[in-house]
């Protein structure tokens, strides 16, 4: 990949724009992401502008309102005959007709009462309404889903892997039918609420920003409807995912292609290139020759672009005052800051992050320290929980910015992406921690000496472990952070990193081993001999290239052995946007809120617990039809456990999260004992008087582990032991045999 050509710092544009000369801008934020707050890309742009003398712009998050719309009362009378209709339809064949396995039935008040227990402050931290409430929001996504391509959300809020829209030819990736299939479960949101508003205010500017990759189908489409709505206006595209199509695309007619329904795209830092279009429309002119501003080839030929990285103290604090905090699926505001960019060690080898020409990541620089304190008294004015998003924080940086937080009495509580230095001793980690830090992110990336050597990172497990354990001490929460197969990892090599991760486990919060990835702007792939790799190659196909194959025998070798083991690694029920990841609202809220204590008190809301005897359990989902071998085995092996048999002897039932488990007849007769919210003690004395103590307590707990009941308030409890008492619908002779099937392994 040839260098990026670079401009000066110093050609930032310093416009004094007069409000009534200025573009009527809008500024879009596409689905499909995290609803649990707003991302600070857009407030960045908004508030440079502002700072250069422009008006504040209108700025949408589509994703949450799209969101909050779908259960609206005319939304959903559309969305049920829409998922009735996919549901008689059955397309796709066997996988579709899988697929579909995992679609209840919409349920608008159960979302609406789901969004209430999130946005609230103190059922929020109830954790077993809170992964009710969870579940809830997935099924009715699981629906959305099921009107444009069933299966297409995943926990919700990601998109499931279709590589179709991610790295094919631009015309598969930009195919409007299949971008309009996909973003049907937002329609009636457009057609309602954003194009008849964009059609009345007769923009002059809207602005779609694209930072992840899954958002970028939902942005192409959402570009051609805009597009349509408002045909003068000058539309434009920028974002972390348009730099990353603009540096991976194999050629630029692919990246045309992709964007053609956009005037321009800004590739890479947004902030200058934004007030340079501005300018120029306020002119009537086209910004051409702008560094970051690619224009549409219609507006001509252009042999280069060149790149602009902003100084830092040229940027202003981001401005939250025009946020709805309101809107987002959390009790408190959360905001994102960004004091640094680039990497300060920006020396590893794997990494390939932002428009780095030639370097593992963008160059480095970060605000003053007075700077960053300034920025952060002016945003904890909108929010008390601020995560500082870089790519690491340098030690000493983030040292005296506590020692000064901690001076002035600052009521915040923050978390960052820290390197595993040694410099982190428990005097100074107590510091971290007195200042407000909630959590942090590491990547300690490999439990392996000579793995740790070829990335190139610069420390050593043992001082990994002393570091994660001044941070536990500190009461801070610990994410952890590797891969395995990096190439020439053997298996005993990628083992070092599963045993420390578990030799560690009451040390970290969350955490994990991910699988090596090869992307082409890393150090491994521009020498691919020097880390014994062989034809490296894009896959066949792909107009963007944003994973290489290569040839490497020992790490194919070592795969499989590799996979089975890392399930040794025990993880939380939920994924991100919800507690799981310590970059999300959700998990800092916990954190803040029960400390290291977090992960112990998730992982007994999913086991039998002392004192849970009292405790009322409800059914967690509904029988439904069994599909038969050949569609469970699809299910089995897209979605589900390959250890269940997708024989017809078993009753398949569908958890409210929609996983669907295969569970012996007997035992969903279990189940029926909590159609209604029941204490274990009543069950076990009305129902299952015949088993011992300690059985019953077995059975309980493998329901509990597989979510098959749920744990519900003390309020929700309806006064249910008369009915118990003399409901037959259980016949009492099928209960050991049913608890005898479970305790034998036979539900999974």
């Amino acid at each position: 990949m040839s260098p990026l050509p670079r401009v000066s710092e110093s050609t930032a544009p310093e416009s004094t724009a007069p409000e009534n000369t200025a573009p009527d801008v809008l500024l879009l934020y596409p689905p499909i992401t995290d609803p649990t707050s707003p991302y600070h890309s857009l407030t960045y742009l908004d508030s440079y502008a502002r700072s250069r003398g422009y008006p504040a712009a209108d700025v949408i998050d589509v994703n949450v309102e799209a969101f909050h719309h779908s259960y609206t009362p005319d939304a959903a009378v559309w969305l049920a005959g829409r998922v009735a209709a996919a549901r008689r339809d059955q397309p796709g064949g066997v996988r579709g007709q899988a697929i579909m396995l995992e679609v209840g039935d919409p349920d608008p008040d159960a979302v609406r009462s789901a969004v209430g227990v999130l946005q609230d402050p103190a059922r929020f931290y109830d954790y077993g309404q809170y992964y009710h409430a969870v579940s809830q929001v997935q099924s009715w996504m699981s629906c959305l889903g099921a009107t444009g391509i069933p299966g297409q959300f995943r926990a919700g809020f990601q998109l499931a892997p279709l590589p179709q829209f991610q790295g094919g030819p631009a015309a598969t990736m930009a195919d409007p039918r299949e971008l309009a299939r996909l973003s049907r479960p937002f329609e009636p949101y457009y057609e309602q609420v954003l194009l008849p508003r964009i059609r009345a205010r007769g923009y002059d500017v809207i602005g779609i920003n694209i930072t992840y990759t899954w958002q970028l189908p939902f942005a192409l489409w959402l570009a051609h409807r805009v597009r349509r709505a408002a045909p003068d206006a000058f539309l434009i595209a920028g974002g972390t995912e348009v730099a990353s199509i603009w540096k991976y695309s194999l050629d630029k007619q692919t990246y045309a292609q992709l964007f053609d329904d956009f005037d321009a795209t800004v590739v890479g830092e947004g902030e200058a290139a934004y007030v340079a279009i501005l300018d120029s429309r306020r002119r009537g002119t086209l910004p051409e020759g702008q560094p970051n501003v690619h224009l549409h080839p219609r507006y001509g030929a252009r042999r280069s672009l060149p790149i602009h990285y902003e100084r830092l103290g040229d940027i202003p604090a981001p401005d939250f005052s025009g946020v709805d905090f309101g809107q987002y699926l959390s009790p408190e505001p959360f905001v994102y800051y960004s004091p640094t960019r680039g990497c300060y060690w920006n020396k590893c080898t794997f990494c390939d992050y932002g428009l780095n020409s030639g370097s593992p990541t963008s160059p480095w620089r970060q605000s003053q320290d007075e700077r960053m304190l300034e920025d952060v008294r002016a945003i904890s004015k909108y929010s008390r929980f601020i995560y500082f998003s870089v790519d690491v924080l340098a030690p000493a940086t983030l040292l005296r910015f506590a020692e000064r937080a901690v001076a002035e009495r600052l009521d915040i509580r923050w978390g960052a992406e820290v390197r595993l230095e040694k410099y982190w001793s428990p005097e100074r980690c107590a510091l971290l921690r007195e200042s407000g830090c909630v959590a942090v992110s590491v990547g300690f990336e490999s439990g392996n000496q000579r793995v740790l050597d070829l990335i190139d990172k610069g420390t050593k497990p043992a001082q990994v472990r002393q570091t994660i354990e001044a941070m536990h001490a500190a009461d801070i929460g610990v994410q952890v952070l590797g891969f395995t197969g990096f190439p020439t990892e053997t298996f005993e090599e990628a083992k070092d990193s599963i045993d420390f991760l578990v030799e560690t486990r009451d040390l970290w919060v969350f955490g994990g081993l991910g699988d090596f990835v090869l992307t082409p702007g890393s150090i491994v792939a521009r020498e691919p001999e020097r880390f014994g790799l062989s034809n490296v190659r894009p896959s066949p196909g792909e107009g963007v290239a944003r994973h290489l194959t290569y040839d490497e025998p020992v790490t194919a070798a070592a795969r499989e052995a590799v996979a089975r083991e890392k399930r040794r690694l025990r993880t939380t029920r939920t994924n991100r946007p919800w507690l799981g990841g310590t970059d999300t609202p959700h998990s800092y809220l916990y954190l803040d809120r029960f400390r290291t204590a977090t992960l112990p008190m998730l992982q007994a809301g999913h086991r039998l617990c002392p004192g849970d005897a009292d405790q009322a359990f409800q059914v967690n989902g509904a029988l439904i039809d069994h599909p038969g071998a050949e569609v469970m085995g699809a299910y089995q092996a897209l979605l589900g456990d390959a250890g269940q048999a997708p024989d017809e002897k078993r009753a398949a039932f569908r958890r409210l999260d929609g996983r669907v488990l295969l569970l012996q007849r007997g035992v969903a007769q279990l189940l029926s004992i909590f159609a209604e919210p029941t204490t274990l003690a009543t069950a076990r004395r009305n129902r299952l008087w015949m088993l011992d103590e300690a059985t019953a307590n077995r059975t309980w707990d493998l329901l509990i582990r597989y979510g098959a009941i749920r744990r519900v308030s003390a309020d929700t409890v309806l006064e249910t032991d008369t009915a118990l008492e003399t409901d037959t619908a259980l016949e009492t002779d099928a209960a050991p045999e049913a608890a005898a099937a479970i305790l034998a392994g036979a539900a999974r």
